[in-house]
């Protein structure tokens, strides 16, 4: 469909532009000469000619690859091949212009003659050459950005995958040492945690060969892990969810908000004696989803940020958003941490 487009555009300008230059010749030999019965003959031929010899070029640059080449090693070239169609259009249209036109039968035929001829066509077919190198320079060019860009997207797509997978054995190995723990004493319990791992697993595959999930899912995930850690804390663990109705279909990165919770517990709620709760609000507002989370516990840079979760979202929140979204992470004043992501919709 492109080549076909591109056919379609290259016979749109060669039948149009060689019109126009037939029209303008028409119009200066009526002033010259008036109009006589040869005059449509006269305009015919050199219409297809001027159609027939810069075509014969095109196709030569093509078959010679001179598309390929550098401006320096193709103008030289090009020089010379339109010295060359011009000339041969000069020889065609002198004899052709004293057959059709009586004027022209008056004036010897001298190299001032000649000359006038050749610069007065080359204008004209050297706007042809310069036309068309340029759409083929400018086509290439724009070829040259969009693989750039394609190149760039696979990059992004193999370091967003990365990271990823980086989260899969990161949250399985936290839960399944969760697991581990209730096995001796609390089997029941261990085996209901094993159903919500499940779960958990379940969902995480759903959603593995997306960017973005809608948030309703994401939360399916997200209550699948508390379950699983509410049964390791019992009452030393408690969360709280204020979510927008409009914000369930508006698309989060998964695994996005299940690692933040990870990393609440593990820095914050589990060092805590009397455990902690976590608050999460989420809302929609104009062409932006606010999600604030507040856990108890102590925000520590220099340790936190060793650890897989923050660096993880961080780094996949700018390769989704580039600079679009924000990340931030900080104390508040009634001793909690607050992680706050404003994400772009």
């Amino acid at each position: 469909m492109e080549t076909l487009s591109k056919t379609r555009l290259y016979w749109l300008c060669q039948l149009g532009g060689w019109f126009i230059f037939i029209g303008l010749e028409i119009i200066s030999y009526i002033r010259i000469d008036g109009y006589n019965s040869m005059l449509l003959t006269n305009a015919l031929v050199n219409f297809t000619l001027g159609i027939l010899i810069t075509h014969m070029y095109r196709l030569f640059v093509i078959k010679n690859g001179w598309l390929d080449l550098p401006l320096t090693k193709l103008l030289p070239r090009a020089i010379v091949t339109v010295a060359i169609m011009v000339t041969i259009l000069t020889a065609i249209n002198i004899p052709l212009d004293r057959l059709t036109y009586p004027f022209f039968k008056q004036i010897d035929i001298t190299v001032g003659f000649f000359l006038g001829y050749f610069f007065n066509l080359s204008k004209y077919v050297l706007l042809w050459t310069l036309t068309y190198h340029l759409f083929q320079y400018w086509e290439r060019f724009l070829n040259t950005e969009k693989e750039k860009y394609q190149l760039q997207a696979t990059i992004k797509e193999i370091a967003f995958q990365n990271l990823k997978n980086q989260l899969n054995p990161h949250f399985l190995f936290n839960s399944l040492n969760s697991i581990r723990t209730l096995i001796d004493t609390e089997p029941l319990l261990a085996k209901k945690a094993i159903t919500e791992l499940s779960g958990l697993l379940r969902s995480t595959l759903s959603t593995d060969n997306y960017k973005t999930v809608p948030l309703s899912v994401e939360l399916q995930m997200v209550n699948h892990y508390l379950a699983i850690e509410s049964i390791r804390f019992d009452e030393r663990l408690q969360w709280k969810f204020e979510i927008d109705d409009d914000a369930l279909n508006c698309q989060v990165p998964p695994m996005m908000l299940q690692t933040l919770m990870e990393n609440a517990i593990k820095h914050g709620i589990s060092k805590q004696k009397n455990g902690g709760g976590i608050h999460l609000k989420i809302t929609k507002v104009e062409k932006a989803l606010n999600i604030v989370l507040l856990n108890t516990g102590v925000y520590e840079p220099e340790k936190t940020e060793s650890g897989v979760g923050i660096e993880n979202t961080k780094k996949r929140l700018q390769l989704l958003y580039e600079n679009d979204a924000s990340f931030s992470v900080s104390n508040t004043e009634d001793n909690r941490v607050q992680t706050k992501i404003i994400l772009p919709l």
